[in-house]
């Protein structure tokens, strides 16, 4: 396991090392200069009355032995209060107590749960806090690429420290922020560790599919679709064929949704049949599926059951359950000698790609 240490010469991130390490100097400061008896009462009567900023100053005052005896035990009595009212910097603190095992025993994987719900509300510190716990595999498994994503979203958040370490991470490891900026977008997107908003995810996807990146390009224009606006589709038909320019299935499937649906270009069945078989040809199953959906009612090509059966079987041979049930239902209305043909198609379909297997959904693309 990987850890920030203070004494080596080799390790990333040299002039933060020892704030990653030690943790502490992630806590966002609170009161700062020494309290007088009369604050110290004032700030014990909002804390009891449920004030959360009065509980994480208390508690601060505590863990430091400002104007009280100092005292981990009630500094975490406090911080937790106010982390329990949903107040970041005291969930953030919180989770450095756990991480140092101080007023608590020590629970490096508690500390990044805290980390968590104060990351979700942006919060610096926690952001960086929580992208050290995953550099170091500290509390977390070790991975590099959420390490990165969160130190990213730290420094476009304020923290310098994230910004050095954003920046060594790239410049020394050589490591492609690529990845990052997609994480990024899909935390944003899911709405799991990052309060949803679509339009940050469009943000960071952009960010990602600026490096050519297919699947980072296949999940802006996901979310742009969403959008419904027509003044997205220039983008999304640039991003769609630069995806498929790249041999990347999901960009010729989403140029045949454009041409079948009509956005963005003019309706055109055909042309939407062609994009949908080149997907299909590069192992798209939803593409090869579609296909035979097309051969089988004659739209945009010439009706063919015999085909429509050899790309309905081709695709069911992949985790598509409407394949499946398709295939049942055409093997029910062809006739014995049409079942064998068409079988023997997709054999030999297969023979000659040996080395493509069918795969899912394209899900980036509605």
């Amino acid at each position: 396991m990987r850890r920030l240490d203070c004494v080596s010469s080799v390790i990333l991130f040299l002039s933060i090392i020892c704030v990653a390490q030690e943790a502490v100097a992630q806590a966002q400061p609170l009161v700062s200069s020494p309290l007088s008896p009369v604050e110290v009462n004032q700030l014990q009567t909002k804390a009891q009355a449920g004030n959360s900023v009065a509980q994480v100053n208390l508690g601060k005052a505590y863990e430091d032995g400002n104007g009280v005896p100092q005292s981990d035990n009630q500094a975490v009595k406090w911080y937790r209060a106010a982390a329990e009212q949903g107040n970041a910097t005291a969930q953030n603190n919180l989770g450095l107590m756990f991480r140092l095992g101080r007023g608590v025993d020590q629970d490096k994987v508690e500390a990044v749960n805290w980390y968590r719900k104060a990351a979700k509300q942006e919060n610096p510190s926690a952001l960086f806090n929580l992208a050290a716990a995953y550099y170091n595999g500290d509390g977390v498994g070790v991975d590099d690429v959420a390490a990165d994503a969160w130190f990213l979203l730290a420094q476009n958040f304020g923290s310098q420290p994230a910004a050095e370490a954003a920046k060594r991470m790239k410049e020394e490891v050589g490591h492609s922020q690529s990845a990052a900026f997609e994480k990024i977008g899909d935390m944003y997107q899911k709405g799991d560790d990052l309060q949803q908003s679509s339009s940050k995810a469009v943000d960071w996807y952009r960010k990602a599919a600026e490096n050519g990146e297919g699947r980072a390009q296949m999940k802006l224009v996901s979310v742009l679709l969403q959008g419904q606006s027509a003044t997205n589709y220039g983008e999304v038909r640039g991003l769609c064929e630069k995806a498929a320019n790249l041999n990347f299935p999901p960009g010729a499937y989403c140029m045949g949704h454009l041409y079948e649906q009509g956005l963005g270009v003019e309706r055109d069945i055909s042309k939407a049949a062609k994009w949908f078989s080149a997907a299909a040809n590069m192992g798209l199953a939803a593409a090869a599926f579609r296909v035979g959906e097309m051969y089988w009612k004659g739209e945009g090509l010439k009706q063919d059951r015999i085909s429509a059966y050899e790309f309905i079987y081709l695709a069911s041979t992949s985790d598509l359950p409407e394949a499946r049930q398709e295939r049942e239902r055409l093997e029910k209305e062809l006739t014995r000698k049409e079942l064998e043909k068409g079988k023997a198609k997709a054999v030999e379909w297969t023979r000659q790609r040996q080395t493509l297997v069918l795969k899912g959904k394209p899900a980036t693309v509605n």
